[in-house]
């Protein structure tokens, strides 16, 4: 039986509301894989919700990342969501170098809707831009990708011409990707859909869009993209089942009426991510 893969998913861990941790390890787990958790942060709720208990978990994140260190521990893939600083951002490197083989794929969580979150200062911008350097793929959304790019964010369609630039642009910015997916993009005829790039190919994949926001969605998304990865499919079809995924979470959340600070209801629909599905 070939060796289950191994993931070491480094973002942070709210107790109450789907997102960070609380949707990225059940997602891996039900696609055939081993999560490994390494929390950044403990919060009592997503920040959807006032007024978070929040504690910053980087001396454990760095004590843990000794421990594996000294077992001699290596992962199959490397993940990073958000990151609250810059000695975070040098802790995943640190992760990155013990586990040379692993793939590296990291969420740059910093912006979204045209602007930054505001946690998210110039310096520590850069900071991830550096991270995004080292990475074999990158899943930035639309605003974020703006920022990588160095160009001002703003929630602007996109024109065919503008969405082959701008990945042509982030290949050259950080020439070690192996791809990158950019999530959230309008194009300029009206529909939305995720810009793919690999093997010097750009697509624009089209979803179906559903008037409302949920926090977590990104983070479900990238979780699936990189399940997906990691059980051999490619980059073009690991971006359908994550965005088919989203979009049918969204959609039934959406018909429930449920109070969307708790995020997408996913869990029910996990089965459709087992490895022996086919529906």
């Amino acid at each position: 039986m070939p060796q289950q893969p191994t993931v070491l998913c480094i973002q942070d861990l709210s107790c109450v509301g789907r997102c960070s941790l609380a949707v990225v390890l059940p997602a891996l787990a039900a696609m055939g894989l081993q999560p490994c958790a390494l929390p950044t942060a403990l919060l009592s709720t997503h920040t959807a919700f006032a007024n978070p208990a929040v504690t910053d978990e980087s001396d454990f994140i760095t004590r843990a990342l000794g421990h594996y260190d000294s077992l001699g521990l290596h992962f199959s893939c490397v993940y990073s969501g958000y990151l609250a600083d810059a000695g975070q951002i040098a802790t995943v490197q640190r992760a990155f170098s013990q586990s040379p083989d692993a793939l590296k794929i990291v969420d740059p969580v910093m912006a979204d809707h045209g602007k930054p979150y505001a946690a998210m200062t110039p310096p520590l911008r850069q900071a991830i831009s550096q991270l995004c350097s080292q990475a074999d793929m990158i899943v930035p959304n639309a605003t974020e990708a703006l920022l990588l790019l160095k160009e001002a964010p703003d929630e602007h369609a996109w024109s065919e011409t503008q969405m082959h630039a701008r990945m042509d642009a982030l290949m050259q910015r950080y020439p070690a990707l192996q791809a990158a997916v950019v999530t959230g993009v309008q194009h300029t005829d009206g529909r939305f859909g995720n810009l793919c790039r690999s093997h010097g190919q750009t697509r624009f994949l089209p979803y179906h869009v559903i008037p409302q926001s949920y926090p977590g969605t990104g983070d479900l998304f990238a979780a699936v993209f990189t399940g997906a990865l990691l059980r051999g499919q490619s980059v073009w079809d690991a971006c359908r089942l994550s965005a088919d995924f989203v979009a049918l979470a969204v959609q039934r959340t959406a018909q429930s009426g449920a109070d969307p600070r708790f995020g997408v209801c996913f869990e029910p629909l996990l089965y459709r991510l087992s490895p022996g599905f086919s529906g």
